[in-house]
């Protein structure tokens, strides 16, 4: 029998572990006074020769939540688990996928390489933000693209709807949306007046004059891009601008900017330890599809 262990900064971690019928292995997790941290297995005796999910997700606490996945690593091999699989819908330090400026480290792939190195034997992660890195780390590397959920759990409020990626290195969330339910995709193009410095968005063939937009991304952070963009959209006669998003960070004010631009509502999915209450902000449980895809994993 699969068995689970789910981190407290993940309590939707408990719907996977269901979906995949796997027991709960309780954890004892403690910050000392002086900062660091403390995990325990409150059963070892059901570790040994099983198979292991770790479910857990890396935000809020980045640094906190990667160093949680490697001592847990360790009390696990210590216990002689046969294999333990990261579940971990949000991986931090992913859009750091290569070296943007001379003297910078690929964040991204010291992460991998250090989960790697503790002893998971494969990572099931959501929205992975680097296309180069899931083909570096395959089969090693498990990507789960949620984007079509989300846009479905918009569909009956969307008139005549086009699906757009914020840019081209996006493209393929909103194809797979868009092909999944049968819709429209295109991707916005960036542009800047060499004169004015004034930037620019516009889709690259599809024209969004008196329809709905759904702008598909991986993560939001400060809102500024999404903002920008749909801004500039509905100047370009877009009816309303929904926003959909797998790992919805949502850093200081970053909502109200996006509202401030015009967004009627943003969809995420459930892939963090944190949420916003807000009437405009959605959360789909996108539980079910991960539990589907470690299922097929642990019976290959």
């Amino acid at each position: 029998m699969v068995k689970a262990v789910v981190t407290g900064n993940y309590p939707d971690g408990f719907n996977i572990a269901r979906g995949v019928n796997a027991e709960v292995i309780g954890i004892t997790e403690k910050v000392f006074p002086d900062g660091e941290q403390y995990v325990r297995l409150d059963e070892p005796d059901k570790i040994r020769n099983s198979t292991i999910l770790v479910i857990s997700t890396m935000y809020p606490m980045q640094d906190q939540s990667l160093l949680k996945l490697l001592i847990l690593a360790d009390a696990l091999a210590r216990n002689q688990a046969r294999e333990f699989i990261g579940v971990i819908p949000y991986l931090a330090y992913s859009r750091q996928d290569k070296v943007f400026m001379p003297g910078e480290p690929v964040s991204a792939s010291t992460v991998l390489r250090i989960l790697k190195s503790a002893g998971y034997s494969r990572l099931v992660v959501v929205d992975f933000h680097s296309n180069s890195l899931l083909s570096d780390f395959k089969p090693y590397l498990v990507n789960i693209l949620v984007s079509d959920l989300l846009v479905k759990a918009v569909m009956d409020k969307l008139d005549k709807p086009v699906i757009l990626a914020p840019d081209k290195g996006a493209l393929e969330r909103a194809r797979f949306a868009a092909e999944s339910i049968g819709l429209d995709y295109d991707y916005l193009v960036k542009s800047r007046d060499r004169v004015t410095g004034v930037v620019s968005y516009a889709p690259r063939e599809v024209s969004v004059e008196g329809r709905d937009v759904v702008i598909v991304d991986d993560i939001i952070s400060t809102g500024g891009t999404i903002a920008e963009a749909s801004r500039i959209l509905l100047k370009q006669g877009a009816r309303r601008i929904f926003v959909a998003a797998s790992h919805g960070l949502m850093i200081g004010n970053a909502l109200s900017r996006i509202m401030d631009a015009g967004v009627q509502r943003v969809i995420l999915a459930n892939t963090l330890g944190a949420r916003l209450e807000h009437p405009l902000v959605e959360y789909v449980d996108i539980s079910s599809r991960i539990a589907s895809v470690v299922r097929e994993l642990i019976q290959a």
